[in-house]
C-alpha cells in the first residue's frame, strides 16, 4: 500500500519540477505497476495532490469528465 504520507512527501519535492500541467499519473512511483499497487498509488496521489491544492502549492485541472487529471504548481505571482 501507498499511503498519502509517502504520496505527499514524495509530491513535496517533485512539484519544483511541474511547472507547466503534466499528467498525475506521471508523479505516481516507479515499479507500481499492477492492479492493486498502481491503485493505491493512485489514490494516494491525488490525495495528495488535493491536499497541496488547498495549501495553494498547486494547482489541479481535468478538462471533462474522466478526463485525464492534470496538476502543476501554482504561479507564484498570483
Amino acid at each position: 500500500v501507498f499511503t498519502m504520507e509517502q504520496a505527499l512527501e514524495r509530491l513535496r519535492h517533485m512539484i519544483g519540477f511541474a511547472g507547466e500541467w503534466t499528467s498525475l499519473l506521471s508523479f505516481l512511483p516507479d515499479g507500481w505497476g499492477g492492479d492493486t499497487r498502481s491503485r493505491s498509488a493512485t489514490a494516494a496521489t491525488f490525495a495528495a495532490t488535493l491536499e497541496l491544492a488547498r495549501q495553494g502549492r498547486l494547482e489541479i485541472r481535468q478538462d471533462g469528465s474522466f478526463g485525464p487529471i492534470t496538476v502543476r504548481r501554482k504561479p507564484e505571482n498570483t
